[in-house]
């Protein structure tokens, strides 16, 4: 009987631990839904978060006498509003993406289809962290790119697309919305029905500003498309144009101070609002696109650091040139996380101010663009960080911007005007080649000692990743400081690319390895998410001599770190990518994580951490 009872509790407490495991399971976070009727696909953007798994995998039920169809996704959560949609379309009437559930957290999306639709159609595919829900045959193939930034055509694009979302806001919110975007609209029921009506290709509304020190941050509803920035005189003023876009009453023609300077907001016409600057300088100032595209940020770039913009960076993890016809180009530059940037435009330049982006690869992107009209383009690192691209254009040419739904991919498209002949057709021209003097390398002597360089990430005005009032840069510091201990003390000739507080760019981080010519070179960083879920340890080689070092180290993290194992990855992080010896970048864990950033700062975790590179760097000089 004791057996039995035994039995059954040990069968009780598995199965609940399965409910718990699922309850508490790490939900896909979505942040924004866009419905595209011209390519029929609702794309449901979500945090990057790779521990998101659908448990159990989506099913579709269809309703046949009721003629819906909906399936369930578990577990999720909605990161803001329901979404709602009604459309006025042959085949879907509504779709609605609902939270039906928390504990466990399950997101319902639901969809009220006609006569004329097949269920069968209806399909779920994931790209990147997007995901879609296609109601034809035609499949999603790329990123869902938003225009966030138009200087090609001078009116407002339209287009039947007979679709209206409703907002949950206040009924004079909505009633301001739909008179700007919607004619004959029926409101005889409580859904707002578009009823073959012309509504504007992009939706925005502005519903109120905050201050961030003297840098205004515009926040709205929707998605926006900036127009070309004008400057104009008497008085001197940046004027700021959205397309398609709404201004809450409440903040219209109100004057804000920016220091000595002033803004206002003003609805200029129906479909158009208008940010105006008054200032003597307006070339100080740059929008700033954030990935979401509903927060819009005006920086002064004379008085104001864009550090307080962000609180991660990214890489560059690959450039792309594509082109469209003789008379119009694009060029596609990816990154590891969501990027943040400026746009400034002038007579003779085009630029981009990426702001948050710490690695980028101008050798790389210099041979994609070539013998494009993109070759041309200009790379600068910014003081306090991030990059600058500058593009020299004539007089008639004309760039757009797309962001990537998952906002880690930015689209640059320049038209060119026909009287103008096309890059790709010049003749084939010598290229001169000019000498560089390379830093001098300290040659060693045959002494028998090892010499290590330790390079502790970020540091002064670069701080890193930020959470909660904790930075990378301290963090790496300290560590590699323990590293640098623990390998005098076995006799390694040890130098270090800082000591304290204090900044020191990619550039010379690699000249100081150079300068030493030692036999291994050593990254220290802590990684960072959009998401709070992600954990674990990572090892960055990118050069074949590398790939031992790093094999070495990884395993030793391992093996004192109590962390995921998130894998050996060939990666072109500046540092490991430029110098001369073996190099690896170690990611020694998550700031991002609320647990880990816990356990990041403690005695243990560090000395741990510092413990198994020193490790992992005498194994490696073992089996060399």
């Amino acid at each position: 009987m004791k057996r039995i009872i035994s039995k059954l509790f040990l069968v009780f407490i598995f199965i609940l631990n399965l409910f718990f495991m699922q309850c508490y399971a790490q939900s896909m976070n979505i942040t924004s839904v866009v419905f595209d009727d011209s390519a029929s696909f609702l794309a449901l953007n979500t945090f990057d978060n790779f521990d998101t798994a659908f448990s159990p995998k989506p099913q579709l039920t269809v309703d046949e006498v009721n003629k819906i169809a909906y399936f369930d996704l578990q577990p999720a959560l909605i990161n803001g509003s329901a979404k709602d949609y009604v459309i006025d379309s042959d085949n879907i009437i509504e779709v609605h993406v609902t939270q039906i559930s928390r504990m466990p957290d399950i997101v319902r999306v639901s969809l009220n289809y006609s006569d004329n639709f097949s269920p069968s159609d209806i399909g779920l595919k994931k790209l990147n962290n997007t995901l879609f829900v296609t109601f034809e045959r035609p499949k999603p193939t790329n990123y869902y790119f938003q225009e966030v930034y138009k200087e090609s055509g001078t009116n407002p694009l339209y287009e039947n697309i007979n679709i209206h979302r409703k907002l949950y806001q206040s009924k004079n919110t909505i009633g301001e919305i739909n008179s700007a975007f919607v004619s004959n609209a029926n409101q005889n029921s409580q859904n707002i029905l578009a009823t073959k009506a012309l509504m504007l290709r992009s939706k925005y509304y502005i519903d109120s500003v905050t201050l961030k020190g003297t840098t205004p941050i515009i926040h709205g509803i929707g998605t926006y498309t900036l127009a070309k920035p004008v400057h104009l005189a008497n008085p001197s003023r940046l004027v700021l144009d959205i397309n398609n876009a709404v201004v809450n009453p409440v903040l219209r023609n109100k004057d804000i101070a920016l220091g000595t300077d002033v803004l206002r907001i003003g609805q200029f016409n129906s479909s158009t609002a208008r940010i105006v600057i008054k200032t003597p300088n307006p070339e100080k100032y740059i929008p700033v696109i954030y990935d979401d595209t509903q927060k819009l940020a005006i920086l002064n770039t004379k008085t104001t650091s864009p550090l307080n913009l962000y609180f991660s960076t990214v890489n560059m993890i690959g450039v792309t040139s594509e082109k469209g016809d003789k008379f119009n180009y694009s060029m596609k530059l990816a990154f590891s996380n969501p990027l943040i940037f400026g746009v400034s435009r002038t007579s003779d330049k085009f630029e981009l101010y990426l702001y948050n982006v710490d690695n980028y690869y101008s050798g790389a992107i210099k041979s994609e663009l070539r013998k494009t009209p993109f070759e041309t383009l200009e790379m600068t690192d910014i003081k306090n960080g991030g990059a600058k691209f500058s593009l020299p254009v004539k007089s008639g040419y004309e760039a757009d911007v797309y962001l990537g739904s998952n906002g880690k991919t930015l689209r640059i498209k320049l038209h060119i005007p026909s009287e103008y002949k096309p890059v790709v057709e010049n003749v084939e021209q010598e290229i001169k080649v000019t000498p560089v003097t390379l830093p001098a390398v300290t040659k060693r002597k045959h002494d028998g000692k090892r010499y290590v360089v330790i390079d502790a990430g970020h540091g002064g005005t670069d701080y890193g990743a930020l959470r909660n009032g904790i930075n990378e840069k301290d963090i790496t510091l300290d560590v590699s400081k323990r590293v640098e201990k623990m390998l005098r003390n076995k006799g390694y000739v040890v130098s270090m690319t800082r000591t304290n507080d204090t900044y020191v760019s990619l550039k010379d981080r690699v000249a100081i390895s150079e300068r030493v010519n030692p036999d291994i070179f050593v990254s220290i960083h802590v990684n960072s998410s959009n998401s709070d879920s992600p954990t674990g340890l990572e090892t960055h080689y990118y050069k074949d001599n590398s790939l031992l070092l790093a094999k070495c180290i990884h395993a030793a993290m391992l093996n004192n770190v109590k962390s995921k194992d998130r894998g050996l990855f060939k990666s072109r992080f500046y540092v490991i990518n430029h110098t001369t010896a073996p190099a690896v970048l170690a990611e020694i864990g998550f700031i991002s994580n609320a647990w880990e950033r816990g356990q990041l700062v403690t005695e243990a975790r560090k000395n741990a951490t510092a413990k198994a590179i020193v490790e992992g760097i005498d194994d490696y000089f073992r089996r060399k």
